[in-house]
């Protein structure tokens, strides 16, 4: 084992801090409906009352997300430009369905950690972030991941002493189906199977059948569309791409990225014009900041 890290006691969190929640993911997705980095306020306002939510409510959201570093704010003078932190936007190539599979050379990274139950809210930060960065739990105080992640987990923690701890290491299965195994229950790629089939017969409606992309369910709201966007972006982020060696026939996080690629067109088909027409209303417009490929 390499690399001891020490974390210090704090008070008890609340797990569904570290849990993406709708309106987290809806205020995410604007930035990703405009391809912009940077969205004053107002936008984000505007963009998510197409989507059923009030002023308030969304500014609370905002604030939420800058105290979980999810988003960052600056002031321009009376509005505020908020943008995704990197390591959200580092994850935008993944749910727009870039295939980069990892690769596996006999050895499994893992993070082993001990973390008491008065410290649960620790648990569920560095779990939240684990998972963030490619790991699943093997077993209970057990992480394995296929590259080694433990510096940009460990520099999202607190270095102080105290009775948590986390170590990063490494595990060589003895055998490709020792590995296997291990993937296929810490990845949950049976829970995988089971979910695609629902969320390829909802997406299958929107397309009449597949032969028609945008002409099913014409009455469909954009809050309504979204649902499915929500599950579907959760589940790529829960799956993600594994080494092909590990895992036999069509991987499920394929599936799940071509979901996603199907999303993406009926988006564009069925609500683009609207959203960019709701942002070019804000009066603070010329304040984003626009990706480069825009």
């Amino acid at each position: 084992m390499t690399s001891v890290h020490d974390v210090p006691k704090r008070q008890t969190d609340v797990g569904d801090r570290y849990r993406m929640t709708r309106i987290a993911f809806d205020v995410i997705s604007a930035f990703g409906c405009l391809q912009a980095s940077g969205l004053p306020g107002p936008v984000i306002v505007n963009v998510l009352g197409e989507h059923g939510y009030s002023t308030s409510s969304v500014h609370n959201q905002l604030v939420r997300m800058v105290q979980r570093g999810i988003i960052s704010s600056e002031r321009f003078g009376r509005v505020s430009v908020y943008r995704l932190s990197e390591h959200v936007l580092s994850d935008f190539g993944d749910i727009a369905g870039d295939h980069v599979f990892p690769d596996y050379v006999g050895r499994l990274h893992t993070i082993v950690y001990s973390v008491p139950e008065a410290e649960r809210g620790l648990r569920d930060r560095l779990q939240y972030i684990a998972r963030s960065l490619g790991y699943r739990q093997l077993r209970p105080g057990i992480l394995i991941g296929f590259a080694d992640r433990s510096s940009q987990l460990m520099a999202r923690l607190p270095e102080m002493p105290g009775p948590s701890w986390s170590e990063a290491g490494e595990l060589s299965p003895d055998s490709i189906a020792a590995a296997r195994r291990m993937t296929t229950r810490a990845f949950e790629l049976d829970a995988a199977l089971d979910q695609l089939p629902p969320l390829e017969q909802r997406m299958s409606a929107l397309s009449s059948g597949g032969s028609a992309p945008g002409t099913g369910c014409p009455e469909l709201s954009l809050g309504a569309f979204f649902d499915l966007y929500f599950d579907v972006a959760r589940a790529v982020m829960t799956h993600p791409l594994l080494p092909e060696i590990l895992v036999d026939g069509n991987q499920p996080a394929l599936r799940f990225r071509a979901l996603m690629q199907k999303c993406n067109l009926e988006y564009y088909l069925r609500y683009d014009q609207q959203i960019r027409e709701c942002a070019a209303a804000s009066s603070s417009f010329d304040l984003i900041e626009w990706l480069p490929e825009h």
